[in-house]
Order: C-alpha cells, then structure tokens, then sequence
C-alpha cells in the first residue's frame, strides 16, 4: 500500500462549488479501505484515522441542503503498475488491460472483505455521509466476481450467476448489519462489461442481480457499464446519448426500487422525457458537472440548453480532476505535453 491522502483544498473547493451549484445528492467517488487492496497515490481511504477529515467535507455539503453518499470499492486488478506483493481476484487469471496476475481469494479472505465493506460503511456513518454505494462495476473486483469471464471459482462464490452475485449480497447484509437496516446502501452496476464476445457479464445475469439486490434490501441501484479491457469503457465519447438507458428501463421495470441512469447525459430535455416515460427515478452524472459545477442550478433557472461538456475525457488528468477547458492555458499546454510523453 503507498499513502493515501485524506480530502484537501482542491476537493473540498470542488465539492463546495458542486453543492453551491444544487446538486441533491452528491456521490463521493472511489474511496478505499481494504488492507488487500493496492491504492494509487491520489487515493482516498475511509478509515478511523480520516474520519474527521471527510466529517468537514460533509458538513459543509449538508449546510447548503445537499446530501453525500460514499462510493465504496477495491481495484483488484485493474490498477496501472504492477505493485509487490499479490494482487488478488475471484480466481487465478490475466488482466488483459494491464498483463497482472491475480490471486485468488480463499474464502477466508472473502469472509475477512466483507467483514472490512461494513467496518469501511461504518466509519462513513460516523464521517457524516448519508449513505454508502458499493462499486460493482468497472471492472473491479465486486464486478470481477460477478462475471463469468473471471470468476471460475468452484466454490458457493463462483458457478452460475447466483453463485457470482453471493458476494455482492454477502457485502450488502453486513452493510446493513453494521449501520442499521434503515441506514442507505446503494450499488453501481454493470449492465453489461462489453468484453470481446460478450464473455463478461451481460444485461441477462446483471437484470437477475438486479432484482435479487432489490429483493434483499438494497436502497437504489446505479446503472452503468463497460470496464478498461472492454470494447466500450465506462466513459464514451460524446456521439452516445444516455447509453445505458434501455438496461436501465428494463431493470426499473423488474424492481421497485429507485434505478438511477449513468452516463451520456447531457440534454435536460432529454431526461425530462425519461423521467415522464419510464420508471427510472434519478440521473447521475460526473462530466458535465467537472466542467460546469452549476449546471443543476442553470438548468433549475430555466437555461435549458445542452451541458458544455464535449465528453474529451480529457478531465481525467494525472494530477487530479479538473476540466481541459476550465484550465488556463499554461496548465493546458503542460497536459497536452504530459500526455504527449505519456503516450
């Protein structure tokens, strides 16, 4: 493990522009917590030392009314340098984005992740957010276990589809064992990884997932997809429009509970019309508010044109996320000859 940061100037100015800008509920991306986890630099870990420390950012978000929800995840082997030690997975296999070999969890060990999911969910309780969302998509490891492509266990963890979901329902329960039934447990989803021949999980397993979550409690459900050695990631290019919306329809259709549409959204209109025509209750978005913080709050005051955001991904910078066009231009110059080198 490299050291971790606790959230900073740069964050705390960046969620405070967010919550200025109205954004209801505010998901805090990607925060670690697992000892058998390999964490980049940058990252944010919940644990009781940074407690305080995210207690300040969530304070602040609660005095101008919006609410935080902490995202919950662990890598496996989707990370971008090859680290000591083991980098654990469902099963023994090759990453095919990045060449590392995985080891596979005991069932030990899997007892021990769960265990850490609810001690991880608890101190977000005590730092002040207002729920938890467990990251089951992506790639990473909860994603991992679900998919038939990586998960080869032959145990009550692996097999047919209700074998690869245990985990994810093992981590949901002590969740709510830990923070109290009524505390909100929320999950990024897969609809599809969009692997090499649908060898990953696909939209028939990740609707049965779906509705086996809703059935045992879990509070809202995020659709998303695609992962880094998928032919689509999670984030595409701007000619795709709300490109989870028909997996997300047919899963607000199956479940009572609260389905929310990721990705490619960036017409007000747009999502005004699948508000009114289907069952999907709530939007997520991450780009168009990397470039425009008040975007909620423009559209609420009746500007209803179209987000700025030109989905460049360009925001996804080394040295932290921030807007290309949002840079002066010396900072931009020094990102393009970044990842000229980079490349």
């Amino acid at each position: 493990m490299q050291k971790n940061f606790v959230p900073n100037k740069a964050i705390f100015d960046k969620y405070e522009d967010l919550s200025k800008g109205e954004v209801g509920t505010i998901i805090m991306g990607y925060l670690v917590f697992s000892k058998s986890d390999h964490y980049a630099e940058n990252s944010l870990e919940l644990d009781a030392d940074t407690v305080a420390e995210f207690k300040k950012v969530t304070d602040m978000a609660h005095g101008y009314g919006t609410k935080m929800v902490a995202q919950i995840n662990h890598a496996s082997t989707q990370i971008f340098y090859q680290p000591e030690g083991a980098v654990y997975g469902p099963s023994e296999y090759t990453d095919p984005m990045n060449g590392i070999k995985a080891t596979a969890f005991s069932k030990e060990q899997i007892q021990e992740f769960v265990k850490e999911f609810g001690q991880a969910a608890a101190y977000a309780k005590e730092a002040g957010f207002d729920g938890v969302q467990i990251h089951g998509a992506h790639g990473y490891m909860l994603n991992k276990f679900m998919s038939p492509l990586y998960n080869q266990r032959t145990d009550e963890y692996g097999g047919d589809v209700y074998g690869r979901m245990k985990i994810v329902l093992d981590v949901l329960s002590e969740i709510k064992s830990t923070c109290g039934q009524d505390y909100p447990v929320w999950i990024k989803l897969s609809s599809t990884d969009f692997e090499v021949n649908n060898k990953g999980l696909n939209e028939e397993d990740f609707l049965v997932i779906g509705e086996h979550l809703a059935a045992n409690g879990i509070d809202a459900i995020e659709v998303s997809g695609g992962s880094m050695a998928g032919i689509h990631g999670s984030a595409r290019s701007k000619k795709y429009a709300a490109y989870h919306l028909n997996a997300a329809k047919k899963l607000s259709d199956k479940v009572d509970t609260p389905v929310i549409l990721v990705g490619g959204l960036r017409d007000v209109d747009e999502m005004n019309n699948i508000l009114s025509e289907t069952k999907i209750e709530a939007f997520s978005m991450s780009r168009p508010l990397v470039r425009e913080s008040d975007l909620v709050k423009r559209w609420m005051n009746g500007d209803g044109t179209k987000a700025k955001c030109v989905a460049c991904n360009s925001c996804f910078n080394p040295n932290g996320i921030e807007c290309f066009f949002n840079l002066s231009k010396e900072k931009q110059q020094e990102f393009k000859e970044m990842m000229q080198a980079r490349n």
